[in-house]
């Protein structure tokens, strides 16, 4: 059976984002095995994705020792050292390696474990002329253009195949929480998940913003209740620390307590959540879960707003006076008129042939006519 390595080297978002280019690839190439390459640290989470039959682990922090080690005296042991690790990494080499990141370590190890790359270079990893696709990827990150192809289409693009015109989603974990987190989504209603931090520290919401959303939320919903989810315990105390304990009682901290997995369920179990533009957020959206987010900093909607259906963003055009959405998301989890603060607009999600794309809320959707545009421009043999 040929076998091909799909390489994503990046962070939990660009992982599940991965999603439609490993679904598209297992369609056209039905005889193929893929496996995965992926940091050692979202194994669990590769697991999950349908269409990988074997995930390989990267341990990025082991590379990195080795290469500063070699910087400072480079030995043939030390060569012997890194031909072993790729060899017990992947044996006999793979026919293809598909490069969904430009990082050279990505390219790198294509080139080193596969006998073909597909990837953003047209000439291998020491080459400088970027595949039509990898140049877009790198325009809309450097520009922040605004052109409308979502990033997980994107990397469709980058492997040769085109969206697969539907929202594949993850199967939740059959996995067991911590005893006092079991009760989660089985008591009271809604539970609504919320994100406490965000993968970079430029796109935290403030804490006392948080904490005045919980409270407009838990006002509004007697029955309700909030469940902080993330790994930044002290951002999660500093948000609950001024609540009163009629509040306190309402809401779950999770944060620092659970692996990926336990993560997944949780966020499975939610009726909705709510965060920036971090990596469980586009978790929770892969599992099905409608998601809320506030997407401000260097986060656009267009490139890497949730994939699929029933998500809602709030854009941030401009921040004058640090107005934040804090009502406007509760009136969206009672299901009422998206409305916009000053300074936001406020989108909705929606998926075709040409994959994901947004339009403006309360408006019919309206896929945007230069997305199709460019795949005719980009990836003409696929139009």
């Amino acid at each position: 059976m040929p076998r091909a390595l799909l390489i994503q080297l990046a962070r939990l978002g660009d992982l599940l984002q991965s999603l439609p280019a490993i679904t598209q690839l297992n369609a056209r190439y039905p005889e193929m095995q893929f496996d995965l390459l992926c940091p050692s640290h979202l194994s669990e989470v590769g697991r999950m994705l349908p269409g990988v039959e074997k995930v390989i682990e990267w341990d990025g922090a082991a590379w990195h020792r080795r290469a500063r080690v070699a910087q400072q005296d480079l030995r043939e042991e030390h060569l012997v050292e890194v031909d072993a690790t790729l060899m017990a990494l992947a044996p006999d080499r793979y026919d293809c390696a598909y490069v969904l990141n430009q990082h050279y370590r990505a390219l790198i190890a294509g080139s080193l474990l596969a006998r073909r790359v597909k990837g953003p270079f047209l000439q291998g990893p020491l080459g400088e002329t970027l595949t039509p696709w990898a140049a877009y990827v790198r325009d809309v990150a450097q520009r922040r253009s605004g052109r409308r192809v979502h990033l997980a289409d994107a990397f469709c693009g980058l492997c040769g195949v085109s969206p697969p015109g539907c929202v594949v989603m993850l199967d939740p974990p059959a996995v067991r929480l911590p005893d006092d987190l079991e009760p989660i989504g089985k008591q009271g209603a809604p539970w609504i998940a919320l994100i406490v931090g965000a993968g970079e520290a430029e796109r935290f919401v403030p804490t006392e913003v948080w904490r005045r959303w919980i409270t407009s939320f838990l006002t509004s919903m007697p029955q309700g209740r909030v469940v902080l989810v993330g790994t930044e315990r002290e951002r999660a105390a500093e948000i609950q620390s001024p609540l009163p304990p009629s509040v306190l009682g309402r809401i779950w901290d999770t944060t620092g307590r659970t692996s990926l997995l336990q993560l997944a369920a949780i966020l499975a179990r939610c009726r909705r959540v709510v965060g920036s533009d971090t990596g469980p957020l586009h978790f929770a959206a892969a599992l099905g879960r409608p998601v809320i987010g506030w997407y401000f900093s260097r986060a656009r909607v267009h490139e890497t707003g949730p994939y699929g259906f029933h998500h809602v963003v709030w854009q941030a055009e401009e921040m004058r006076g640090g107005t934040w959405p804090i009502d406007e998301t509760t009136a969206a989890i009672h299901k009422q008129d998206h409305h916009a603060p000053v300074g936001w607009s406020v989108w909705t999600s929606h998926c075709d042939t040409w994959g994901a794309y947004y339009s403006p809320a309360g408006q019919s959707a309206c896929p945007p006519r230069e997305r199709e545009g460019l795949w005719h421009e980009l990836e003409p043999a696929l139009s």
